[in-house]
């Protein structure tokens, strides 16, 4: 027996970060003997020497940990073992684990691998496929785990000798890189015309052409390392405009790719916190105020807006194409709005023929296509937003507290900016977005997700989670997967208890001894009293949940129509008010009014107050995206607010809310008045949005509740959200998203939340 055998279990995302060879190199520091291996659990190390040179190399661990790993928990022990080691070695992972780990999400290219494929010298010049154990596709190319080399897609590719010699040399970046390839034995490019014409497939060259056709104001689709995205000149009025009218996106802002945060702050407002989310290993899209257009095409990129998602390259691809190509670059999801993004040549070619006129594919094969994860921070308390949460994200969420639970459970989420989650073992995975299930290729995509879920866990649900609302495609998705031989377990959950549940969750909340309310605003959810929710006030104590509060009900007219009009939730809430008859048609007036003196469903949607109080301040416009007339409403609100100091008047000032009732036709009424009485638009979008503020107030204070938790698509309001934490924060215990978008994409992990945790 060897009494200086240590057995060291280290879990969390410790696989494909480089941990394995980390460690092998910090043992071998030590003169320790053993091994370290994958295991099920994460990372195995037996460890032979005196202890006290094991607690030294296990401090160290922590300390020393390679920069992309993420630790939740670790062990170590004393064990009994006859087994003799000459030497430290990485041990090959057992065959067949059942895997209960997280998965390691795709990481941004790194600056190392940046400057070699930059250097004429380097052998992986312009290759832009070049990855270390730090950076590159991790979940894209998983077909499952643990993440060895044989489980991706990039296992067909054979290592070359120098690659092999590479990975096999403990002070080479690539030691054990598992996505390690090179010209001479990974991935190949090819450029062509939309007709299919190959124009180039040699690296160098393809790069100067698509320089070249973007300064004659083309369009390309780019198949990025996890699916496709259109690129054009962000300085080309005509090529931006263009690119609009194919895409059939009239209104919603394009991001722009910029070669770094330092050009980026030649045209946009960046602090410190923002330029290092941009530089970060999961490199999303970041929301920055314009400072100065200067050549870029403003009013085609972001209408009607004062801010641009900004990104900086995060593959080798993007970063030769910006080597090659001196403006900024329009980088949008590669689809028809709508529609999820292309990630194979035969789908890409077909889906965007008449959108791209040329294409650059690569044969690296994409099994999770992934959009940019898209962030924001609130321009005064600096709280982060997530308005997508995908790549660089996706799969996770660590520290997930789960109460005992031995069911395997699948959630499918909501329709709108659908996501899905799962609970497969001791870990929780809440999907990358996948978009609109109202869109018959985000629907295929929705499925897919699901499929390969179950091939990556070996994963049939015992119990699955879907939305209460009976017309959602997500809830008749669920009735067509019931299998009378195993029966599985079907529960439909309220939308609005799902937002609560998933702020709960994420704050770990659940076993707080106090009372918290939920404010949980967004635009529409089926309520429990089959009316249209979406401005709901909750109590929960102690696993019991209920609905306290709400805006008060307005007839909902027309579904559909109503969201894409604001002046139809206008014309509603005001109780066809007279002065919006010159909007309206003879026709269009005659049945509104109808509808609204004797309406079948009411609502008390949040979103579409918001639309109709926009609509009153001058957004008359129909509505293109989701959200469009509310980012104009925080718009003209934050720029009053950020131009002078404000004195904010509550426009519910002396009404109590009975019941925890906001008054909405009130409330909207003085909103009339104040424009009747030619006070600014801005002033009176400020003061709106802080009457709100001061009606939770009144809400908390009533019931007596100090503890708030804020969840539902109305939360994506920077403004609003800065006002809260101003407003808020000293009186009561505030909490707001941070790893997770509050609109719908949090659904199917509040579902799993509530499952797990409601006894009502």
């Amino acid at each position: 027996m060897n009494p200086n055998t240590f057995e060291i279990i280290i879990s969390g995302r410790v696989q494909g970060v480089g941990f394995r060879p980390f460690i092998y190199n910090l043992a071998k520091n030590y003169a320790i003997k053993g091994f370290v291996t994958n295991n099920e659990l994460g990372v195995l190390i037996h460890a032979v020497a005196e202890e006290k040179t094991i607690d030294a190399f296990y401090e160290q661990i922590f300390l020393q940990k390679p920069v992309n790993a993420e630790i939740i928990y670790h062990r170590k022990n004393s064990i009994s073992s006859t087994e003799i080691y000459n030497t430290f070695y990485i041990k090959n992972t057992a065959v067949n684990l059942r895997i209960d780990i997280p998965l390691t999400p795709d990481f941004a290219i790194c600056e190392s691998c940046s400057s070699e494929i930059l250097d004429p010298k380097n052998p992986r010049y312009y290759y832009p496929f070049t990855t270390c154990t730090q950076c590159g596709p991790r979940y894209t190319i998983t077909q499952k785990f643990p993440f060895e080399r044989i489980n991706t897609t990039i296992n067909k590719y054979v290592m070359c000798e120098n690659c092999l010699q590479e990975y096999k040399s403990s002070d080479d970046i690539r030691f054990h890189s598992q996505t390690n390839s090179c010209p001479n034995c990974g991935i190949t490019l090819k450029l062509t015309h939309n007709s299919g014409e190959i124009l180039s497939q040699t690296n160098a060259e393809i790069f100067k052409i698509i320089a070249e056709k973007l300064t004659l104001g083309k369009i390309i689709a780019v198949k990025n390392t996890a699916g496709f995205v259109l690129i054009c000149d962000a300085t080309n009025e005509k090529a931006v405009e263009e690119l609009r009218v194919r895409k059939i996106r009239p209104t919603k802002p394009f991001a722009v790719l910029f070669e770094n945060t330092e050009t980026i702050a030649n045209y946009l407002e960046i602090n410190a916190l923002e330029k290092k989310a941009l530089n970060a290993a999961e490199a999303p899209i970041v929301i920055l105020p314009i400072k100065k257009a200067g050549d870029l095409a403003i009013n085609q990129i972001s209408p009607n807006m004062e801010t641009i998602g900004a990104m900086i390259p995060n593959s080798g691809t993007l970063r030769l194409i910006m080597e090659n190509f001196s403006n900024p670059i329009i980088a949008t999801s590669a689809n028809f709005h709508g529609s999820p993004i292309c990630c194979n040549e035969k789908e890409a070619t077909k889906t965007l023929k008449e959108i791209a006129d040329y294409f650059l594919h690569n044969t690296l094969r994409v099994l999770h296509p992934q959009d940019d994860s898209v962030i924001k921070y609130s321009e005064k308390q600096s709280q982060k937003i997530f308005l997508r949460r995908s790549r660089g994200f996706a799969p996770n969420f660590l520290n997930f507290e789960r109460p005992k639970c031995d069911k395997k459970i699948l959630c499918l989420g909501s329709d709108l900016k659908n996501t899905i989650t799962i609970l497969p073992n001791t870990n929780c995975y809440v999907s990358e977005y996948i978009g609109d299930l109202a869109n018959y290729d985000t629907y295929i995509r929705f499925e897919k997700t699901i499929e390969n879920y179950g091939k990556i866990f070996n994963f049939e649900p015992k119990v699955v989670l879907y939305d209460a609302h009976p017309k959602y495609v997500s809830s008749n998705f669920a009735q067509t997967m019931d299998n009378h031989e195993d029966p599985i377990y079907f529960q439909k959950i309220q939308h609005h208890k799902a937002h609560f549940s998933a702020i709960l969750g994420e704050k770990n909340l659940w076993n707080s001894e106090k009372k918290i309310l939920g404010i949980i605003w967004d635009g529409i959810g089926f309520g429990e009293d089959k009316q249209i929710w979406g401005g709901e006030f909750f109590e929960y104590h102690k696993n019991q949940m209920n609905r306290i509060g709400h805006l008060e009900y307005y007839p909902w007219v027309l579904g559909d129509k109503m969201s894409k009009n604001p002046k139809i939730s206008a014309l509603s809430i005001s109780d066809a008010n007279p002065i919006f008859r010159d909007y309206f048609d003879d026709n269009g007036w005659n049945i509104y009014s109808k509808v609204i003196e004797k309406p079948t469903i009411k609502t008390s949607s949040m979103g579409r107050l918001f639309d109709a109080v926009g609509f009153v301040l001058g957004f008359t416009e129909t509505i293109h995206f989701e959200g469009e007339a509310a980012l104009y409403l925080e718009k003209i609100a934050k720029k009053h607010y950020l131009s002078s100091k404000n004195t904010l008047i509550d426009y519910l000032e002396n009404e109590k809310l009975i019941d925890n009732i906001i008054p909405t036709k009130l409330l909207f009424d003085a909103v009339i008045s104040a424009k009747s009485n030619e006070i600014s638009a801005g002033e009176i979008a400020l003061n709106f949005h802080y009457t709100l503020i001061k009606c939770i107030e009144k809400v908390a204070t009533t019931n007596k509740i100090h503890t708030l938790a804020f969840s539902g698509g109305v939360f994506q309001n920077a403004l609003l959200v800065d006002l809260i934490i101003e407003f808020m924060s000293k009186g009561f215990e505030v909490h707001l998203h941070e790893n997770l978008s509050p609109n719908d994409e949090n659904i199917s992990f509040g579902q799993l939340n509530y499952y797990l945790n409601i006894k009502n």
